[in-house]
């Protein structure tokens, strides 16, 4: 019952916002009584606090491999899981201010996560500088920056897109990863580049069902 209740808290919460669902609205929802809900999560805090933790337990997969020669496809693998992640939980990321703000066990949690991103991303950039893939640090070229503009970029990422709807504007229509790569690729070494369009390619394959 209760992964029943995380994954209609999670579908209410996409649909109309995390503030605006109450506990008896989920209950209602899947036709139970306020006691039986309560039984299993107490408080909309504790709900929230179990799905926070299937949240950081499925960004585990994004943990790069060991001993294992890492190409930029490793990059590309890691923004495109978070960006399901992020559609997949769409209202924490709508919300993430307000969560922070309310919900201080969360947001001290969620903290600690990002810094250990940027500490794990700055690695990821230092070998690829190691590797040749990317121009070495210097005093037009700060990562620690370009670190915190990626994960600016990729956690505001869906809540951008409702914010800026006119039909007419084209640029955010784009994956997350597109917008991504273009923080990066001015810091690309030819080799670098060479390896890019590599991974454009092949990641723009079809897919098939052989």
């Amino acid at each position: 019952m209760k992964e029943e209740i995380k994954k209609e808290a999670v579908k209410l919460f996409n649909t109309l916002g995390m503030s605006n669902v109450s506990m008896k609205q989920i209950a209602d929802s899947l036709s139970i009584s306020a006691g039986n809900l309560q039984y299993h999560y107490k408080t909309k805090a504790v709900l929230l606090a179990n799905i926070y933790d299937d949240m950081f337990e499925e960004t585990k997969n994004n943990i790069l491999p060991e001993n294992a020669y890492i190409t930029l496809f490793h990059f590309e693998e890691m923004m495109r899981n978070f960006d399901r992640l992020q559609e997949h939980y769409n209202f924490f990321f709508n919300d993430i201010v307000n969560i922070n703000k309310t919900y201080p066990e969360i947001a001290e949690h969620y903290k600690v996560t990002n810094l250990n991103r940027f500490e794990e991303g700055r690695k990821l950039i230092d070998y690829y500088i190691e590797t040749g893939r990317m121009l070495p640090e210097s005093e037009t070229i700060d990562y620690d920056k370009t670190m915190h503009l990626i994960w600016m970029s990729s956690t505001f990422w869906q809540s951008q897109k409702l914010v800026i709807t006119s039909t007419t504007y084209e640029t955010n229509k784009c994956a997350s990863i597109e917008m991504l790569w273009t923080l990066l690729l001015p810091y690309l070494t030819e080799k670098g580049l060479e390896e890019y369009y590599q991974v454009r390619k092949f990641v723009a394959l079809p897919k098939t069902n052989e």
